[in-house]
């Protein structure tokens, strides 16, 4: 049936990057629901197999498309992560920093909005991250240098101008409370566009607006900086960014590494 339903969604011109990731990965998300609570029996998704859905969701893809899908996924450089860095709006610290953690740690913005100031470790350095979307934990890391002089000044001094550091342990709050998931892709989409590293934004099958520059766009820039700057291999890589195997990795990064075969063999 969920074979069927996704012939369904490409006869009726869904793009397949929204079959694959909104739509197969929201049925998912409702049956992996349903086996927890004990409303089925059994796992379902345990027993589809990955592939034969990504071939039928396939046929949405035009020839170009098809061409194209083993390119890098959109990214940004660390250069240009700092440009919008730079252009967030107020609170300027608070924002700055957000943008830099997401680029740096490769965490999702649903598992930013969680992290509180006990699951930081400033002298290792190291944050404990829990992830809504996996429901696991990990340990993410950064470069010292390059977060703990905002991450104290933040803490120590920016937080303390809201009410809400009285009553949240969380890292990231405002004038109302912690700052949602939905928060910090509104952050980033805005510095995005006034720094100038906003695509056009596009409107899906479904009528939703939707830009490159989100927080995601930095999760895929922190995967692209360390495979392509870096000698980090991919396994390590894969585990940073809390992906369930190296093979789910290896789908977005694993040919996108040119600037290193470049640096390598030429």
């Amino acid at each position: 049936h969920i074979a069927y339903y996704i012939d369904f969604l490409v006869e009726e011109g869904y793009a397949y990057s929204t079959i694959m990731r909104e739509q197969y990965v929201g049925v998912g998300a409702v049956l992996r629901w349903a086996y927890r609570e004990g409303k089925v029996s059994e796992s379902v998704m345990e027993r589809i197999e990955r592939q034969t859905i990504k071939s039928r969701a396939r046929e949405a893809m035009t020839d170009t498309e098809k061409k194209n899908e083993n390119s890098p996924p959109p990214h940004l450089s660390k250069d240009k992560v700092y440009e919008v860095a730079e252009s967030v709006g107020a609170p300027k610290d608070r924002n700055s920093l957000l943008v830099k953690l997401l680029f740096w740690t490769g965490i999702r913005a649903s598992e930013a909005e969680l992290i509180e100031w006990d699951d930081i470790n400033l002298d290792e350095p190291s944050i404990r991250i829990y992830s809504p979307k996996t429901d696991t934990s990990r340990t993410v890391s950064y470069p010292a240098s390059e977060l703990n002089p905002e991450l104290r000044d933040w803490w120590y001094n920016g937080r303390l101008r809201y009410k809400a550091a009285d009553e949240s342990e969380r890292l990231f709050i405002g004038l109302r409370g912690p700052i949602t998931t939905h928060w910090i892709n509104k952050i980033v989409r805005e510095a995005a566009t006034e720094s100038g590293h906003q695509t056009e934004a596009r409107t899906t099958k479904a009528g939703n607006t939707r830009s490159e520059a989100t927080s995601h766009l930095l999760r895929h820039s922190h995967a692209m900086h360390y495979l392509n700057h870096t000698d980090t291999e991919l396994e390590a890589i894969s585990q940073h960014l809390g992906h369930s195997s190296v093979s789910t990795t290896e789908q977005f990064y694993a040919q996108s590494t040119k600037d290193r075969i470049v640096r390598e063999f030429s």
